[in-house]
């Protein structure tokens, strides 16, 4: 038996409920929102080998003091400040801000020809995801101490390596 284009349109078998219906798509987007809010609070997202390396090296950050938000609406100016104090006989040499999960890694650095006691900071960073900001220093014997801190953020910025 052929059928016609008529009787699969008029069909009460095929009028019955579409595929998705918007209730459906409701309770979809709602389980995705909450699976990938549990995501990012159980920290299952995957870090970089470059964060895994950064958060294993026992660093002292002792004299460095971070200023970062912890929510960000938007990864495109997500504002850090940072003060930094050398140790006693020390002399601040080198400063290197790290975005481990950024496409460009390494969003600063600073090399002072004359070491200098203690720097301020203040700037905007652009964030790919949500991730640890970190601060690496070198001082003027070659020792290095760090501090991280970590933002979440609802929206991000660069993904083409910008």
């Amino acid at each position: 038996m052929a059928l016609s284009m008529k009787t699969l349109s008029t069909s009460p078998a095929l009028m019955r409920k579409p595929a998705l219906d918007r209730r459906d798509c409701l309770r979809l987007a709602a389980t995705s929102l909450v699976a990938s809010s549990a995501w990012a609070q159980d920290g299952a997202a995957p870090e970089s080998a470059l964060a895994q390396s950064l958060r294993q090296k026992n660093w002292s950050g002792e004299g460095i003091a971070l200023g970062l938000p912890a929510l960000a609406d938007t990864g495109n100016a997500v504002p850090l400040e940072t003060r930094i104090q050398a140790p006693q006989g020390l002399k601040l040499s080198k400063l290197e801000i790290i975005l481990p999960e950024n496409p460009n890694p390494v969003a600063l650095t600073l090399q002072w020809p004359v070491p200098t006691e203690r720097f301020v900071l203040s700037t905007r960073l652009r964030l790919a995801a949500s991730q640890a900001v970190w601060v690496v220093v070198s001082y003027s014997d070659g020792s290095q101490r760090a501090r991280s801190a970590a933002t979440v953020i609802t929206s991000t910025a660069c993904l083409d390596g910008t």
